[in-house]
């Protein structure tokens, strides 16, 4: 950037010898500067003279120009590419936040911090701030270049134009500053409404909420294009100001410099250099005003997002190292286990003691609310009680082991997660599709009666199934949230309700394959009558504690 406005301030000072040569010959002899290159050159016709400076001006004024491009072009690439490392920092971060932080968050907001608060941070906080410094490093050397000609000239033009700018930006600031609340806030509820539509689209059409969803996503769209509009504006109005007074000005310094300095011959020169050297500033300051306008805009966003990525910045990210997996042997239990929700009052579980032993089916059943699948994340690693612990073969499991024996774990809910991918893809998640095992693959769909549904379909495996595996049933999703458990290496399973959409026969047939592959410890939820035939323990969760515990 300094590189760039010494090469413009080269280029515009160089045009004041070329105009001064036109006008007056005489310089050649008289300006030893000038008589310097001149004889340096040869000593050439006074006409070819004044060619070689022009070039030269017109070379300065190429190279300022395309270093500036080359500048923009950096800047812009830089403040993109900061946006982005924000966004994958913040998405880092939230990956590794315990999941009681997404019980307190709602996900849109979470979305519309990664991908468009970040973006709007680099493009319209960091860039615009790029810029200024640029441009208000050009303004301070064509200033003092015009305060060298002409001091009071100088002085007279930076007051009236530094002046404009400074009254507009601090009448506007607050206009400004609010707009940008309004884009933040609008941009945030238009975002968490589109989620919520989208996801709950049954429920929309069910009750016909259409009409309302869609007359306050137009509310919020049409403040955005208000509040966006307005600014542009705000950012632009001085200009036309001073366009006009620049030009006022000029002809008033061609006044001044005739009265005062003489005839055409000695004002030609200067005032050129100041059309030229004001052809070059009043953009700058109007960019740098642009600039300004843009910040404050963003203000809201970077003041929202720099404690975040602050923290995001100071994480040490163990949720992608990699550790072998941690398999029981003998058994694992719980001791002492209490649990309390930080907007609970009560614990959900009290002083829970449980043993598990490996190979066994055991079944968790209760109430409602009574604590089943607080026990199932505590279980999983995913929530770290108040008190108590677990234990893997009689040993405590330390927070550094944890990942592995999530590693071990395949966890299926009443409500299975899936992607707008193939069944293939959802059942081996989380691996790359040039990774995928086909046997394994197999293997699960045969354990989970999933086979001849898959034979049935025209792509097989590679069959896409609608995003949240719409295109299937309640029950298939169910099954392939089975499988993708079962495609994994892991001795414990977990199923939370996980078969209450399947049917008698389906769900024996699931139960019976797993028992007699004889590799898996199984703990699941049920309120079926049924499901309990298939289980080897049962614990009774009451008023949070573990009132039976016994055999089938």
């Amino acid at each position: 950037m300094a590189l760039t406005a010494f090469a413009e301030l080269i280029g515009v000072a160089s045009i004041m010898p070329f105009m001064a040569v036109a006008a007056t010959p005489e310089l050649i002899e008289t300006n030893s500067y000038l008589n310097f290159f001149y004889v340096l050159i040869g000593e050439p016709p006074t006409n070819t003279f004044l060619v070689c400076i022009g070039l030269v001006f017109i070379v300065l004024i190429c190279v300022s120009n395309a270093l500036l491009l080359v500048s923009q072009f950096l800047m812009n690439r830089y403040s993109h590419r900061l946006g982005g490392e924000f966004a994958s920092s913040l998405y880092r971060y939230y990956l590794g936040r315990d999941v009681l932080f997404y019980g307190r968050s709602n996900s849109a907001s979470l979305i519309q911090h990664i991908m468009y608060d970040t973006q709007r941070l680099g493009t319209h906080f960091i860039a615009p701030a790029l810029r200024l410094n640029g441009r208000l490093f050009s303004v301070v050397l064509l200033s003092l270049l015009i305060f060298y000609v002409d001091f009071v000239v100088a002085l007279s033009s930076v007051v009236c134009l530094g002046g404009i700018y400074w009254f507009v930006f601090y009448a506007l600031r607050s206009r400004i500053y609010e707009n940008g609340e309004h884009i933040s806030a609008n941009n945030a509820r238009r975002n968490k409404q589109l989620n919520e539509s989208f996801e709950g689209i049954r429920d929309v059409k069910l009750y016909g909420a259409e009409p309302q969803l869609a007359r306050q996503f137009h509310k919020d769209t049409h403040q955005i294009a208000r509040s966006l509009a307005d600014n542009m504006i705000l950012g632009q109005s001085p200009y036309y100001l001073v366009e006009t007074l620049v030009l006022v000005g000029t002809l008033l310094i061609a006044m001044y410099f005739m009265l005062l300095k003489g005839g055409i011959e000695t004002v030609l020169p200067v005032l050129t250099l100041y059309v030229m050297a004001g052809f070059k500033l009043v953009p700058k300051v109007q960019q740098s005003y642009l600039a300004i306008t843009q910040m404050r805009s963003a203000l809201p966003v970077f003041r929202s997002l720099r404690e975040v990525l602050e923290e995001a910045a100071a994480t040490e990210y163990e949720v992608f190292s990699s550790q072998p997996a941690v398999h029981p042997k003998r058994d694992l239990s719980l001791t002492g286990v209490t649990y309390s929700y930080p907007t609970s009052i009560e614990p959900v579980l009290q002083d829970v003691n449980l043993r598990i032993p490996v190979g066994s089916v055991v079944a968790i059943t209760g109430r409602s609310g009574g604590g089943k699948s607080t026990l199932l994340e505590i279980l999983m690693g995913l929530l770290k009680p108040d008190s108590g612990f677990l234990s893997i073969d009689g040993s405590r499991l330390t927070p550094a082991q944890m990942q592995g024996w999530q590693r071990s774990v395949g966890y299926v809910p009443q409500s299975v997660y899936l992607t707008d991918a193939t069944i293939a893809e959802n059942i081996a998640f989380g691996v790359p599709g040039y990774e995928i095992d086909s046997a394994r693959l197999q293997r699960a769909a045969e354990l989970t009666a999933l086979s001849e549904f898959i034979s049935g379909l025209e792509e097989g495996f590679a069959t896409r199934i609608g995003e949240r595996g719409m295109l299937l049933s309640g029950g298939q999703r169910q099954r392939l949230g089975i499988a993708r458990a079962l495609y994994r290496n892991i001795s414990v399973m977990i199923l939370d309700e996980a078969t209450s959409a399947l049917d008698s026969p389906t769900q024996e047939k699931i139960f019976t394959n797993l028992v007699r592959e004889g590799s898996y410890t199984i703990l699941m939820v049920t309120h079926r009558e049924e499901t309990l035939e298939f289980a080897d323990l049962c614990c009774e969760l009451s008023g949070g504690r573990c009132e039976a515990f016994s055999k089938v």
